[in-house]
């Protein structure tokens, strides 16, 4: 599906899983360099590939794909194996680009809790997205996943293949042009850098690129009632609404926005 088209991704050391992406899946995997004089941290969540999560450079308790530290990751792949615990899920997933991943996703699931409210384990053989925090312990890396959920459209395998390749030019032409190249999810155009020179608009300064990617989206939403959280959320698809309800708050509480018919709804005080 995805092939080495004469080389343009580098090899990251993983042969063909059989089947699936015919890429090692590096999509250009940064060789590690000396004395790093200045890296920037990606301060939403980035696009990945397992085989990325794996040759991630480690300093310390923190992880870097070229400049940029890796906090928060997404990455989309079949689950191989499921084992479930009263506090814990454990997965392997895999997206062909590597051996599998392990994740852990941290639960609740009391015995004496309903069995509607505890949280139901994704079933073996089937494609899921993580989103989570990339942790190593004894030497081994894995995801801890704060939110998991099940492909109902494999054009989303697709369009986070994509995804990743573009996060990684974008990254690319953001460090080469000098500009520092923070790095936020945009669900309708992929990543966009934002930094000194980035961003799509005007930017105000001292806000993280999520809250100046809110505070674009509210002001140009050309509804006279403003933008609702719901229309924020659809367009920021891969980041958890408590997330923008947070950034959302911080713009109101600062007066970079107001709200309008209820508490749902905002327009940007500059326009």
């Amino acid at each position: 599906m995805w092939q080495n088209q004469g080389g343009g991704f580098n090899q990251s050391g993983y042969g063909d899983q059989g089947g699936g992406y015919m890429s090692p899946g590096g999509f250009g995997t940064p060789q590690q360099s000396q004395e790093r004089k200045s890296r920037t941290r990606a301060q939403n969540i980035m696009p990945s590939t397992v085989a990325q999560v794996l040759n991630a450079d480690q300093t310390d308790d923190k992880f870097y794909q070229g400049d940029v530290e890796l906090s928060q990751v997404t990455i989309v792949g079949l689950v191989r194996t499921v084992k479930e615990s009263p506090t814990r899920i454990d997965y392997e997933i895999d997206d062909m680009t590597g051996p599998p991943l392990e994740v852990k996703q941290f639960v609740d699931n009391d015995e004496n809790l309903p069995e509607e409210e505890r949280v139901q384990a994704m079933r073996e053989n089937t494609y899921v997205r993580v989103y989570g925090h990339l942790r190593s312990f004894a030497g081994k890396r894995s995801v801890v996943a704060f939110k998991m959920t099940p492909l109902t459209d494999m054009n989303e395998l697709s369009c986070h293949m994509l995804e990743v390749i573009h996060a990684n030019i974008t990254l690319s032409s953001a460090q080469s042009a000098g500009g520092g190249g923070m790095v936020s999810h945009n669900s309708d155009a992929g990543f966009s850098a934002m930094g000194s020179g980035g961003g799509g608009g005007s930017t105000i300064p001292g806000l993280s690129p999520l809250q100046s990617q809110i505070q674009l989206i509210i002001k140009n939403h050309p509804s006279d009632t403003g933008a609702s959280i719901d229309a924020v959320c659809k367009q920021l698809r891969s980041v958890p609404e408590q997330q923008i309800r947070e950034a959302v708050d911080f713009l109101s509480g600062e007066g970079h926005i107001y709200s309008t018919i209820d508490e749902d709804h905002y327009k940007a005080t500059d326009g």
